[in-house]
């Protein structure tokens, strides 16, 4: 299902408390017109907010929210122009089915706006394919992407993504290429990354 957004910004914050998170929430909405495109609690107690629009509101916004959060902000970030493909494969959350090549690049970040960061980076400045964006739910609120393509760039996308981690919240984080993947890998991935295709808690 791809969400209509109201321009080319993209915005997530994570606050280390619930009530921090509602208070930032309040705030960005007050202080500019923005999409707000999810926002809840995910695991470990904290609460995660992701809005769009165009940039100027969207700067706004997210100044403002990361003004009165004080300490509270876990992890965050602003793409004024974030790739195309974020959006639509976060708020569906659904696998997208594999091109050409034959190589697999897999990323993990303890934090969503880290992971949304690195995935930016690596769409934007190599020809890969995003197969699958998670965040926080079920992952004990990490956030992981799959990337398909050509061995040499998926190497340059991995090796983008892990310079875009080094900006956020890098500790926890890992990725991977897997050159050839086993037909087993990419079968694995087509149904989706959970062990269990229903979501039991």
């Amino acid at each position: 299902m791809n969400l209509p957004v109201s321009g080319p910004a993209l915005a997530m914050i994570l606050l280390d408390s619930v009530p921090g998170g509602l208070r930032a929430l309040d705030a960005l909405a007050k202080e500019a017109p923005v999409e707000v495109l999810a926002t809840g609690t995910i695991q470990r107690g904290m609460y995660l907010v992701a809005f769009a629009g165009e940039v100027d509101p969207v700067q706004r916004a997210f100044a403002r929210a990361c003004a009165v959060s004080d300490d509270g902000v876990f992890d965050s970030v602003l793409l004024p122009y974030a790739e195309e493909h974020i959006v639509p494969a976060m708020m569906d959350a659904r696998p997208r089915p594999f091109g050409e090549g034959d190589t697999l690049g897999s990323i993990q970040c303890a934090a969503p706006p880290t992971l949304v960061r690195a995935v930016d980076a690596a769409l934007k400045g190599a020809m890969v394919e995003l197969v699958e964006l998670r965040i926080g739910d079920g992952l004990g609120g990490k956030a992981i992407a799959s990337l398909w393509g050509a061995t040499h760039d998926v190497e340059a996308a991995i090796g983008l993504a892990n310079q875009a981690i080094a900006r956020g919240r890098a500790a926890g984080a890992s990725s991977v290429v897997i050159p050839n993947a086993d037909p087993v890998v990419r079968g694995a991935l087509a149904d989706g990354s959970r062990f269990f295709k229903e979501w039991r808690g």
